[in-house]
């Protein structure tokens, strides 16, 4: 069943305008004409059949960044802390937001609202857009009466989540900076500048040095097979994504990166940071810890963690305590199980979880501090490195050419 987006007035002349699930677009202005609403625009919603058909590259289209989710979160819980109801608020925020996708998002959720939906069920309504943790906190609220505290602390899951991610691109960007770089240099030289200089090859008598012969093969390789190499790369990394979408090559290539030196730590760090902190907001929001584990397991995005997260949940749902389940963690460092024990011990697990969630936090930055500050002289010298082994394979026969002149 395909969605229509729809732009319509009342009798009244009252602007309305919203979602509605049809077979085709006759049987959705049908639908509005029953409604007793006059249609003036009504276009049907293709971010559904293009999140399926094209995965990749809807992420790209229809984007919503965790920030504007995390902004949506806190504007809601103060408005709905000031009294106003859900359906007012959301269409409060609906004027407000610029990003259409999150737009069409927050429209969806209004319409559910009105439909009779609970809030939770609104948010849970749309998985891709928000983690469980959102249902589970917000049926805590719901229960309670409670929407302003745990929106803003949803929100807050948001700020600190993005902060992490912004020191581990921090951590990435400099060195993925230098390897472009150094691979467009390379082309540069194979491309232009060793053919112009192997025209004054010709004249050199004897065998030229075996350095320049390489650069030399590799010159007309690059030339005469450029559009098959870049099928091939743009292949490999198709495939790679295929295999990464697999169960078995998600675990696969999330051990490898927590194998990379450096990296493979600060990795840990940030995926034990941000279990921390989710886990124990949502203690903290009075969600059953059973039931807390398992959505905590969700939001990791390393399949090995996950995997030992799943595991614990299923021990815990056996009786066991948190601190046996995950005693045998490879990811969390000892300091953490240690904060887990004495938290279960003293029943100050939402506190100890969160100091734990600072702790890595502190660390991570002070990780990308050290890398960013070691990295930079190293991807120095194996760019100058990588252009001075080029320019002295070509440097080598003139050298013999004018010894051979003199």
């Amino acid at each position: 069943m395909a969605v229509f987006q729809y732009r319509a007035f009342t009798a009244r002349g009252d602007k309305r305008e919203g979602i509605i699930e049809a077979n085709s677009l006759q049987e959705a202005q049908k639908k509005l004409k029953a409604q007793n609403l006059y249609v003036k625009s009504i276009t049907e919603d293709s971010a559904g059949r293009d999140r399926e058909l094209f995965p990749l590259l809807s992420k790209i289209l229809y984007r919503i960044t965790r920030k504007e989710i995390g902004i949506m979160a806190r504007q809601l819980g103060t408005l709905l802390g000031a009294g106003i109801s859900i359906d007012d608020a959301l269409s409060s925020i609906l004027e407000e937001t610029e990003n259409p996708s999150l737009k069409k998002v927050v429209l969806q959720m209004k319409q559910a609202i009105t439909e009779g939906h609970s809030l939770s069920e609104a948010f849970a309504d749309h998985p891709e857009i928000f983690p469980p943790v959102y249902e589970s906190m917000i049926r805590v609220g719901e229960a309670t009466g409670s929407y302003e505290p745990t929106l803003h602390r949803l929100a807050e899951l948001e700020e600190k989540s993005a902060e992490l991610r912004g020191k581990a691109v921090t951590a990435m960007i400099y060195p993925a900076i230098m390897i472009i770089i150094s691979v467009a240099v390379v082309l540069f030289l194979l491309t232009s500048v060793v053919p112009q200089i192997e025209l004054m090859f010709t004249s050199f008598k004897g065998e030229l040095p075996l350095p320049t012969r390489v650069v030399l093969w590799m010159s007309k390789t690059v030339q005469k097979f450029w559009p098959v190499m870049l099928l091939f790369f743009g292949g490999a990394g198709y495939l790679f994504y295929r295999y990464r979408k697999t169960p078995q090559g998600r675990r696969k290539t999330d051990y490898l990166v927590t194998k990379i030196p450096f990296f493979g730590a600060l990795m840990k760090k940030i995926q034990v940071g941000r279990f921390a902190r989710n886990l124990g907001v949502l203690i903290e929001s009075n969600v059953p810890l059973l039931t807390a584990i398992e959505i905590t397991a969700g939001t990791v995005s390393n399949a090995i963690f996950e995997a030992e997260l799943a595991r614990a949940a299923e021990q815990i749902k056996e009786g066991a305590s948190i601190r046996d389940a995950l005693k045998d963690s490879k990811f969390l460092p000892q300091m953490a199980r240690g904060m887990i024990a004495a938290g279960e011990s003293s029943d100050r697990m939402a506190d100890l979880l969160l100091k734990v969630a600072v702790i890595m936090e502190s660390e991570v930055e002070a990780t990308v501090r050290r890398l960013t500050t070691s990295i930079e002289p190293l991807m120095i010298v194996f760019m100058g490195g990588i252009v001075a082994g080029i320019m002295a394979s070509i440097m080598m026969p003139l050298y013999k050419m004018a010894e051979l002149i003199k």
